[in-house]
Formats: C-alpha cells, sequence, structure tokens
C-alpha cells in the first residue's frame, strides 16, 4: 500500500507540473540546442587523448552557428558502463563493487563544467547505469556537479540499464520514469530527465511527463532511410521534446558523401519535425567533422601545474587500459610495467614530453591474470619525480 501511495502521488505531482507547463513541454519554434555527446572512450580521439576545453567549446560553437543559431549543448558522459553489471563514475567515490559502482581516480569533469558555465552551455549529465542503484546514481552526480549553471538536467542511456540481464537493456517502466523525473526534479525543479535508446518499445508505455526522448539509432542504408526513422520517433511522443544523435561511424558511408553533414542533415531534420528541440554529433566520429589541432589538445592555459600518475581504468581490466599522467615541464619520461615481482613486463614511455596531459594504452593480451605495477618517472630541470601504482588484470 505505501509503494502504490507513492506512485499515485509521484503521477498526481508530475501531472499537476505538466499541466502547468504543458506550453514550453513542446516545442514549434525549431531547434532549441544543439552540440555534441561527449564520452571518455578515447579509441574516438586522436593519440587516445581527450581534448581539452578549448576543442569542445568551439565544437559546441560551430554546432550552435550550423544550426539555426541554437545554445551550444553537450550530452556529457558521467559514467560508463564496464561491464558485469558495473558503471564507472567519472570522478572519485568510494568504491563498492556490490552496489556496481566504481570511481575514478580523479574528477575528469570538473573544469569542462566550470568551462561551459563562461561559455553559457547548456549540459545534460548522462549516465549508463549497469545494474547500479539509479536514484543513488542521480544522487551522487548532482551533489557533485549541481552547482555548476550549464548542468540542466540528466538523462540514462536505457541501452546500459541492466543491461547484464536484459539484451539491448531493460524496458522503463512507468513507474520507474517517474520515480527518476521526480528525483531529478527534487534539485531543480526546471531540469529535464531525458531518456535515451533507439527504440520506442523501450521508453515508458504511457508516462510522458516533460520527459525528453532521444533517439541514437544508427545503421541506416541512407539519409532518407533515418530521417523516416526519426520522424517516427517524433510522432511517438508528438507533446514531448525529443532528440537524436547523428554522425555514428556505422553511417558513414553516406553521409561522408553530403558537404558539411552536420549542418545539411541538421537543417534537413529541422524542417521536418516541429518537436525537434536537441541535435548532437556523436563522440566516435566528431573529429572528422571538427578535425583536433596540437593547440585544441592541451592549450597553454590548461598546462599542469605539476607531476602527476593517475589510476588507470578500467581497473580492473581485460585485457587493455588506460594509464594517464600528467608533467608540468618538458622532461624525460618513462613509464614501465612490473609484475608483483618486480620483473619488467613493458615499457609504454620512454622519451622526452613537453609539459601536458597524456594517455597510454596498455595492452595486457600475452600477461596472465595477477595483480601488476606502473611505475612513471620524470627527470626534469626541477628534480626527479617518481610514482608507483597497481593495477589488476583479469582473464
Amino acid at each position: 500500500m505505501k509503494k502504490f501511495l507513492i506512485i499515485f502521488y509521484s503521477f498526481l505531482f508530475i501531472g499537476v507540473f505538466k499541466a502547468d507547463n504543458f506550453a514550453q513541454n513542446t516545442n514549434n519554434n525549431g531547434l532549441i540546442l544543439a552540440g555534441f555527446r561527449a564520452s571518455r572512450i578515447l579509441t574516438s580521439y586522436p593519440d587516445s587523448t581527450f581534448p581539452n576545453e578549448d576543442y569542445w567549446t568551439h565544437v559546441g560553437n560551430s554546432m550552435s552557428d550550423k544550426l539555426n543559431s541554437s545554445t551550444p549543448s553537450s550530452l556529457w558522459l558521467v559514467s560508463i558502463y564496464q561491464g558485469n553489471g558495473i558503471t564507472r563514475m567519472g570522478f572519485p567515490v568510494q568504491d563498492d563493487p556490490s552496489s556496481k559502482i566504481l570511481g575514478f581516480g580523479y574528477d575528469t569533469n570538473e573544469e569542462y563544467l566550470t568551462r561551459f558555465d563562461k561559455e553559457g552551455f547548456k549540459v545534460y549529465l548522462q549516465l549508463e547505469p549497469g545494474s547500479a542503484n539509479i536514484d543513488i546514481l542521480i544522487d551522487m552526480v548532482f551533489k557533485r556537479y549541481g552547482h555548476h549553471s550549464c548542468v540542466v538536467g540528466l538523462g540514462i542511456d536505457i541501452e546500459w540499464y541492466e543491461a547484464d540481464k536484459y539484451s539491448d537493456g531493460r524496458k522503463v517502466s512507468d513507474s520507474a520514469a517517474i520515480s527518476w523525473e521526480v528525483k531529478v526534479k527534487s534539485y531543480n525543479e526546471n531540469y529535464n530527465l531525458f531518456l535515451i535508446h533507439f527504440r520506442t518499445e523501450w521508453m515508458p508505455p504511457t508516462y510522458r511527463g516533460d520527459i525528453i526522448f532521444i533517439n541514437d539509432g544508427q545503421q541506416y542504408g541512407s539519409f532518407n532511410d533515418m530521417k523516416t526513422n526519426f520522424i517516427e520517433w517524433a510522432n511517438y511522443f508528438p507533446n514531448n521534446k525529443v532528440g537524436y544523435h547523428y554522425g555514428f561511424p556505422a553511417d558513414e558511408f553516406w553521409w561522408s558523401t553530403i558537404n558539411d553533414p552536420a549542418k545539411t542533415i541538421g537543417q534537413e531534420l529541422i524542417s521536418s519535425i516541429p518537436n525537434l528541440y536537441s541535435l548532437y554529433w556523436v563522440d566516435f566520429s566528431i573529429t572528422k567533422i571538427f578535425p583536433i589541432t596540437v593547440t585544441n589538445i592541451i592549450a597553454q592555459n590548461t598546462l599542469p601545474s605539476n607531476f602527476s600518475l593517475m589510476q588507470n581504468y578500467p581497473n580492473p581490466f581485460n585485457p587493455s587500459t588506460v594509464i594517464s599522467y600528467q608533467i608540468s615541464e618538458i622532461s624525460k619520461v618513462s613509464l614501465v610495467i612490473y609484475d608483483i615481482l618486480g620483473k619488467e613486463v613493458a615499457t609504454l614511455v620512454n622519451e622526452e614530453k613537453n609539459a601536458g596531459i597524456y594517455n597510454v594504452n596498455f595492452s595486457a593480451k600475452s600477461l596472465t591474470s595477477g595483480v601488476y605495477l606502473y611505475r612513471l618517472l620524470v627527470v626534469s630541470k626541477s628534480g626527479i619525480f617518481t610514482q608507483t601504482k597497481k593495477m589488476m588484470l583479469t582473464k
């Protein structure tokens, strides 16, 4: 009975909110937000190096300019599904494998969100939840980043919702959608929840509320096929805002033949879909549309102020992981992998490096499961810096 009353009052709360805000919930004035999806899937970027704030600011402003001078925006992933039901947050947390939530060695988002505050971007923080408790994830994210003016809501990628138990993720029930939306709006009544998937059957059966529904479909035979599917999606949610991802590598064989595909495709979708609210080019191909320059990767005003070795990600790993380190001045750098007995098994870096932040891929295909050590040795004018960390290979 208690659970029933909670759901009933949640329906009542959202129903009143929706009635009072229906006019703003339906967009008939063209695109509002344009930008990019960004994640720390490092294989998407040159040299597996995540671009700095200057680059993403450039991309957001460029997408805005291409698409009706809309507001620059981002779907910014703050957790990535790691497998076995586990999601890894992009900031330090107290690791608890039983909760299916792991953290990162340092905060990967704060500096970017601070820059987006200054630039007037609108950012939706996105989760790949796995089997973690979504209410807990929402609390963690907003308690850490809710102070940023750029943050306007939170999204859940349903493809990774209990992905260890359900193919393409678990379908969203009405009660789950209500609960998540109430939770998000408890932090700010103007925040929006968005749900993302490529099939309408995975969305809540009847509940719509103030939710933004985003389609991330791909593998279309042509642009017309994609547009047809996107229009069907919009028609399925006629009284809600909708958004789309585009630019997937699986569709590159046709979008690469279009002059300025970000603009041309986007403008066509804007003219075809009245309730279109947001468009995002995906990170997987973004550097082909907006190439990265050296200054975009590491700008002078964002150079590190010290030497540091970060915890590898993911950890545990199988068979590949990424090791990040930073140096504050030109230095001779050595990064070496050892087994638990201290025997050297791989040298990843042994050269002079300029000041900056670096990410190194390490593949352990030929190694057996166990604990390994990685050691950073930096020799510079300031002296000698060394730091060692542990990592776990599981096969």
